[in-house]
């Protein structure tokens, strides 16, 4: 009769501790679906880089199947140039998970492309010229690089070179190198856009270069785009306008 009391008993202890366990890996399995749920991204952010060899006169980015566009991008304020970059963001709140966006592009010769199954994520993305396609689809899911190539003709040495976000304090690394001699050439290069660059808004910052020259002459030019381009650093008395930079090699 013991024997089986404690059977009886020893059952019952399973059993809650079976219910117990289901329990605990109910609340388990639960807390994970939270947590993927609290994961899923809303906003879409894209970082699209000009490749196609040619300014862009339409951009713009929208529901896949919508009749409406929405934003030219490549208008007003939102030049599009080649060789620079543009940030651009799409919020799709509670349907992120069921929205596919298209994106598409227009370039001053009439070249147009669409890229119709993008989803809401962080992407960096290539448009290239028609010729240099690799595949099927007009677009590349990588980074395109900003070269500068700075040449010195201040008349003097330069002994202090910045490159950083127009508006912030710190400027980051002194990028003089091979530029510091007057007639001196160097080439600088970003990957890819950096992060501080992007505006709490979700559109792009430009860059403010700044030189300092061994008289203590500093100079600074604050609208920089993101692109590729060459450079010249000038002294005040060469200066034709209002800006201490002349975009261009310089003519020797």
């Amino acid at each position: 009769m013991k024997k089986s009391l404690s059977f009886i008993i020893s059952v019952f202890l399973l059993a809650g501790c079976s219910s117990g366990t289901a329990a605990v890996s109910s609340a388990s399995a639960d807390s994970v679906k939270e947590e993927t749920k609290e994961e899923v991204q809303t906003v879409g952010e894209y970082t699209i880089y000009n490749m196609t060899g040619e300014g862009i006169t339409e951009l713009y980015l929208y529901p896949t199947g919508s009749s409406d566009k929405g934003t030219n991008y490549a208008e007003g304020g939102h030049g599009f140039a080649n060789a620079h970059a543009v940030h651009l963001t799409y919020d799709a709140g509670d349907k992120a998970s069921e929205t596919a966006l298209t994106l598409e592009f227009v370039t001053k010769s009439g070249y147009t492309k669409s890229f119709e199954t993008l989803h809401i994520e962080t992407a960096d993305i290539t448009l290239p010229a028609e010729d240099a396609l690799t595949g099927s689809t007009p677009i590349a899911f990588s980074a395109s690089k900003a070269e500068y190539t700075i040449y010195n003709r201040t008349g003097e040495t330069i002994t202090e070179l910045y490159i950083y976000p127009t508006g912030t304090e710190d400027k980051g690394e002194n990028l003089i190198k091979e530029a510091a001699e007057d007639g001196g050439t160097q080439v600088i290069t970003f990957d890819k856009v950096p992060e501080n660059l992007i505006k709490e808004d979700g559109s792009l910052n430009t860059f403010r270069i700044e030189f300092v020259t061994e008289s203590g002459y500093t100079a600074g030019y604050e609208t920089l785009s993101y692109e590729v381009a060459p450079i010249t650093l000038i002294s005040a008395d060469a200066m034709t306008g209002a800006t201490e930079i002349q975009f261009g090699a310089p003519k020797e």
